[in-house]
């Protein structure tokens, strides 16, 4: 501790990256941190209806929705949202309702709700800055492809004021722009590089509806409700994630408040997320046995590994590897903070 007392930038760093950590870790309980996915042989409609989703084996889980500058907690209802998942041959499909106030303002996106996806796809990206890319601090990096290990693949970022409840909003061809629903196909490093898919086999894979549902509770606030989908494997793997069943990849899911403030809506930075504002929610394709590959390879990894058994009886390779990962994130945290700093 000493030494960042006795610099002043490490100082200034040391206290970014604690009080980032320290505030999602005091607004957000961070338990709910992976999603059941589970395979279907008839997926469910995409209308805004959702009796179907009652006879999936999933439960409609709840995320902590926690502002993705601040870490303060959503202010409607219990603070979250509630996701579920399944998948079929082709596609997966997403249930995700959010709690409050009805806005909507057909000429106005700000004054509309608003929701996104996210993939991890570089090794480095991370949910904190939309990939937290430190070349790209204020623009996209001059070098193509400097950015790649910090590629997020945004999906299904719905602003709404083009359309209506309870209508089907299909999948486009040639871009991620989707100029009829504007629910747009995109993929970022940073903040400030976010595009939508332009490689030459970009498309736009996401399909799917919304309703406002009112809802007799005691504060008489009612929820969004949005069913999307998504091809598993897409033509552009520059991207697109692509997902496969038996496997588990880093996902966050993004909302927009259109009463963030009262006059004007929403704001882009404004935005609440999962994963308590800093860490991935790991979405798990569970295969035909309720499985995925990283499962049965931990159980393979942990029979075949010895590690040395401290006095208190505990494994000293599994307790490294834990702290290593928190090590890593903050590592991670730190040096785009420092890119900022200099």
């Amino acid at each position: 501790m000493m030494l960042f007392r006795n610099h002043p930038i490490l100082s200034l760093l040391a206290s970014a990256v604690m009080s980032h950590q320290s505030l999602a870790c005091s607004e957000c309980p961070c338990d709910a941190m992976s999603i059941d996915c589970i395979p279907v042989d008839a997926p469910p409609t995409l209308d805004g209806n959702t009796d179907e989703w009652s006879i999936f084996n999933t439960t409609l889980a709840n995320y902590p929705l926690t502002s993705a500058m601040g870490a303060s907690r959503y202010p409607h209802g219990d603070g979250s949202a509630s996701i579920q998942c399944v998948y079929d041959t082709d596609k997966v499909y997403f249930l995700f309702k959010v709690p409050g106030p009805y806005r909507f303002n057909n000429t106005d996106n700000h004054q509309c709700a608003a929701v996104s996806s996210m993939f991890k796809m570089g090794a480095n990206a991370q949910l904190y800055n939309m990939g937290g890319c430190p070349l790209a601090l204020n623009d996209c990096p001059a070098e193509e492809g400097a950015c790649d290990d910090y590629k997020v693949d945004i999906g299904g970022h719905w602003e709404l004021k083009t359309t209506e409840q309870g209508v089907y909003y299909t999948t486009n061809g040639g871009t991620g722009d989707d100029v009829v629903a504007n629910k747009d196909d995109e993929y970022s490093v940073s903040p400030y590089c976010r595009m939508d898919d332009d490689d030459g086999l970009a498309a736009n894979e996401w399909e799917g509806a919304w309703v406002y549902v009112d809802e007799a509770t005691d504060d008489d606030i009612g929820s969004y409700t949005f069913e999307m989908a998504r091809a598993l494997k897409t033509d552009s793997d520059e991207t697109d994630a692509q997902l496969e069943a038996g496997t588990e990849i880093d996902f966050g899911f993004a909302y927009w408040d259109p009463y963030e403030d009262d006059s004007t809506g929403w704001s882009d930075a404004g935005h609440y997320v999962t994963g308590c504002s800093s860490d991935w929610i790991r979405l798990r394709l569970l295969d035909e046995h309720g499985d995925t590959e990283d499962e049965e390879q931990i159980s393979a990894d942990q029979a075949s590994t010895t590690g040395e058994t401290s006095a208190d009886g505990s494994n000293a390779a599994a307790e490294s590897h834990g702290s290593g990962s928190s090590i890593i994130a903050s590592v991670s945290f730190a040096t785009f903070v420092m890119a900022a700093v200099l």
